[in-house]
């Protein structure tokens, strides 16, 4: 029975060890990172010696209510009108999408097949433009695009293989919408903004993101999960490639109205982070394991994908070494991991004005932190259901529901 207890007390040490490395990990990216970059959004990158070519895919199924905005955004880009095209790739649609891109200018390709999934969609896409493209552009039929993405986007694309627009919320009054928004410019703010400035690599978000037409072709097979944009950033940084993100273009993406909506579309999201791992992790470990830091960072994030994970972790570790000695670790890295955790992300917050203190405010991150704790009876059905292929529609948002984009 000792021996049970020993080894059930070294285990949890363990547990307790790692939780807390990788919340100093993830500290001291976001802190760096956020102090370089306070310096780096102040200065213009380099710009490539002529401006690229862009082929834009929107992939739609099913979206004719929303898909002509887009279209007028893309075709509304300051940007040269000979240097851009763009094709609607209707993807198993039953609906009137085909003809409702057509008429708001875009070529469109109607495009069937028997299998679910994106990646469907942004082959055809690919293979719609011809040769004498600097890059292919994907985007969701419900995104917003303000004017000037495409030129911050060539601004930042000298010797650069992939790139990915930052990701913003539309702007909804909606309660569980907003809560769900807020999330999204934290994890910005927090997360992806410091690598930005680190120069580590980002992960494809769906939308608003630009791959080289010969890279993108290397990759047009292989992709099983459901989840094909974490599952190809993974697949690029393990082959060397880096995923950048350009905080200076935005692209805004509709949340969530409904709670049975937004639950289906987590759960498909943990069941393809968890074929992700599953089939791509241990490659990816070995190329971190000669040195690409950026092979390190994706690789810890896809074992702990969420600041919530470590911030509960490294408080229960706290208060469990104050209940029980037996349970406590050197008192200076708990604490310094607390601080971290807690009170630098309130400082940044508060400094690039995420949260005010105002009662909306305080509100407004409350229900954000109420909405973050159901990622864990999402993430246990999905684990319980991780062989489960379904795509649920996602109602959108209309254009006279909401005030355009923040």
């Amino acid at each position: 029975m000792r021996q049970v207890l020993r080894t059930l007390r070294l285990t949890i040490r363990a547990g307790q060890l790692a939780i807390v490395a990788v919340s100093l990990y993830q500290s001291a990216i976001t802190i760096a990172g956020y102090r370089k970059y306070r310096r780096y959004r102040e200065v213009r990158p380099e710009p490539p010696e002529g401006l690229p070519r862009f082929g834009l895919v929107v992939c739609a199924r099913n979206e004719e209510d929303v898909i002509a905005r887009i279209v007028a955004d893309l075709l509304a880009q300051d940007y040269p009108a000979e240097l851009r095209d763009v094709v609607v790739v209707a993807h198993n649609c039953s609906d009137n999408t085909a003809s409702a891109a057509a008429r708001a200018g875009a070529r469109v390709i109607e495009h069937y097949t028997a299998a679910a999934g994106k990646a469907h969609a942004i082959e055809a896409g690919r293979l719609a433009f011809g040769p004498g493209y600097d890059f292919i552009g994907v985007f969701d039929a419900d995104a917003r695009v303000a004017p000037g993405m495409l030129t911050e986007i060539a601004a930042h694309s000298k010797d650069r293989e992939c790139l990915q627009a930052e990701v913003v919320p539309i702007a909804d009054p909606d309660w569980l919408a907003e809560g769900y928004g807020f999330g999204r410019k934290a994890r910005n703010l927090f997360w992806w903004r410091p690598r930005e400035a680190l120069g580590l690599s980002t992960t494809i978000t769906g939308s608003g993101w630009f791959i080289r037409p010969g890279i993108l072709a290397q990759y047009a097979t292989g992709s099983w999960t459901m989840t094909e944009d974490l599952e190809l950033s993974v697949r690029l940084v393990t082959d060397g490639h880096a995923v950048t993100y350009v905080s200076r273009a935005q692209i805004a993406c509709g949340e969530p109205r409904e709670l049975k909506s937004s639950m289906q579309q987590r759960s498909r999201w943990v069941r393809g982070h968890i074929h992700v791992v599953m089939g791509r992790w241990l490659p990816l470990v070995r190329r971190a394991a000669t040195g690409d830091l950026r092979a390190l960072d994706l690789a810890i994030y896809l074992v702990v994908p969420t600041r919530l994970l470590t911030r509960m972790g490294v408080t229960v570790t706290a208060v469990a070494g104050l209940i029980t000695p037996a349970f406590a670790l050197p008192g200076v890295i708990v604490w310094a991991a607390m601080a971290g955790e807690w009170l630098a992300p309130a400082y940044i917050g508060w400094k690039e004005r995420l949260v005010h203190l105002s009662s909306g405010s305080l509100m407004l991150g409350l229900r954000h932190s109420i909405l973050s704790l159901l990622w864990f009876p999402i993430g246990a059905w999905a684990m319980g259901t991780a062989r489960l292929r379904a795509w649920h529609a996602m109602p959108r948002i209309l254009e006279r529901e909401t005030n355009n984009v923040r």
